[in-house]
C-alpha cells in the first residue's frame, strides 16, 4: 500500500460480528511487529485498549477529539491503524464520512477503510445468536428473519445501499473483504492489506478471553426462556445491565459452545440470498469487478436447534438454570429483585449478614 501522498489512517470498521474483537486482540498483543513495520497502533486515552471513542466521536461530530488523537500521534509512522466495528455506521453516512476526510487532510491523513462481510444468511444468523444471547429480545428464529428483512432493518444487509457513500467518495480509498472461516484468518487477511507479512516466529495469538464464543443450540434456547420470563414479569433484558455475560458463562460451564446454533436449512437460506441478489450483484461489479458469488461463494447451511424434553429430570435441570440466570440479573437490578418474589425473600433473610448493595 503506497504512502507516498501523506500519511495514511487506515479504519478496520467491522462490521458487526465478524471476528473484530478476535482481530483487536491480535493486532494489539502484536502492536510491537507492527510499529516495528511502520504500523502505528495507538489508542485515544492512555486507560484504553479500544478505539470506540474515536467511533463514537465521530458518530456525534465531537471533532475535537479526533484532532487530539491525530495530533499525539508521533510522526515517524506512516501507517496509522484503528478498529471498531462501531465505525460502520458512521463511517456509512456520506455527511461524516466526507468531514472526517476533510479533518483528517487538514492534519496531513489520508483514510483507507477494510470492511468484512458475511453473506447475508450468515450475518441474520450470528446477529440473531447475538442479539438473543444478550437478552435483547426472545422472538423465534423465523419472526427475527422477518424483521430483519423489514423495510426498518433491511439496509444493515444491503451492502450496495449501505456503502454507496463511502465507495462513491473519491478521497477515500476502501478494501471490502468477504468473511468466512473458508476464507482463512480474518487477522492475517487485514494484514494483507499492508501486505504485512509475518515476523519471524510468528504472530502472536489472540487472548483467549477476548473472543465472542457463541453459546450454543442450549445456550439460545436458554436465553429465550430467560426472556419469555422477564417479560412475564413485566420488564426485558433491554433495561437491565450486565446482561451480556450471564448465558455465556453458563454455557462455557455446560460446555456447549461448540454445538453451534444454526437456524437456515438450505432451502430458508436461499430465500435470503434471492433478496439480496440483485444489489448484492450490483455491489460486487462496483468494488470487486465479478460476480457476488466469484467472491462469496454459497454456504451450505444445516439447521441445528434445541427442543428440550417436555418433563423429566433434564427439563427440571433446565429451568433450575433460567431461575439461577434470573437471579444472576437481579442482583444488578433492584427492579428485577423486587420483581422475584424467591430472590426478595433470600435477600430479607440475608440483610442481617450482609449490607452489599444489590
Amino acid at each position: 500500500m503506497k504512502t507516498d501522498q501523506g500519511r495514511l489512517l487506515i479504519i478496520h470498521a467491522g462490521t458487526h460480528k465478524t471476528a473484530s474483537s478476535y482481530i483487536q486482540s491480535r493486532i494489539a498483543a502484536n502492536s510491537d511487529h507492527l510499529e516495528r513495520a511502520g504500523i502505528l497502533l495507538r489508542y485515544p486515552r492512555d486507560s484504553s485498549r479500544k478505539h470506540k471513542p474515536l467511533s463514537q466521536a465521530l458518530k456525534k461530530e465531537r471533532w475535537s477529539v479526533w484532532h487530539r488523537y491525530l495530533r499525539s500521534l508521533p510522526q515517524s509512522s506512516p501507517l496509522v491503524l484503528v478498529s471498531g466495528e462501531q465505525f460502520t455506521n458512521p463511517l456509512a453516512c456520506p455527511h461524516r464520512c466526507h468531514s472526517l476526510v476533510d479533518l483528517l487532510a487538514a492534519e496531513g491523513f489520508r483514510l483507507h477503510v477494510i470492511v468484512f462481510l458475511r453473506d447475508q444468511a450468515d450475518y441474520i444468523n450470528a446477529r440473531f445468536v447475538h442479539s438473543t444471547r444478550r437478552l435483547y429480545h426472545h422472538q423465534s428464529f423465523a419472526d427475527y428473519v422477518s424483521d430483519q428483512l423489514s423495510p426498518r432493518r433491511k439496509h444493515i444487509y444491503d451492502y450496495d445501499a449501505l456503502f454507496s457513500g463511502l465507495i462513491d467518495n473519491p478521497a477515500v480509498s476502501s478494501t471490502f473483504l468477504p468473511y468466512g472461516i473458508q476464507f482463512g484468518d480474518p487477522f492475517e487477511r487485514l494484514l494483507d492489506v499492508f501486505h504485512q507479512s509475518a515476523p519471524l516466529g510468528g504472530w502472536r495469538p489472540a487472548d483467549p478471553g477476548k473472543g465472542n464464543v457463541q453459546p450454543g443450540c442450549k445456550g439460545v434456547w436458554l436465553a429465550q426462556q430467560i426472556g419469555k420470563r422477564l417479560e412475564q414479569l413485566g420488564t426485558s433484558g433491554r433495561s437491565l445491565r450486565n446482561t451480556g455475560g450471564v448465558v455465556r458463562r453458563i454455557a462455557k460451564k455446560e460446555g456447549w459452545q461448540d454445538d453451534r446454533y444454526c437456524g437456515f436449512d438450505d432451502q430458508s437460506a436461499a430465500v435470503v440470498s434471492a433478496f439480496f441478489a440483485d444489489s448484492n450483484e450490483v455491489f460486487a461489479k462496483r468494488v470487486w469487478n465479478c460476480s457476488w458469488r466469484d467472491r462469496m461463494p454459497e454456504i451450505s447451511m444445516r439447521r441445528r436447534v434445541y427442543e428440550p424434553p417436555a418433563n423429566g429430570q433434564e427439563r427440571q435441570r433446565l429451568e433450575a438454570l433460567v431461575d439461577g440466570a434470573l437471579f444472576d440479573l437481579a442482583r444488578y437490578s433492584r427492579r428485577l429483585a423486587k420483581l422475584l418474589p424467591a430472590f426478595s425473600a433470600i435477600s430479607s433473610s440475608s440483610s442481617s449478614h450482609s449490607k452489599a448493595p444489590i
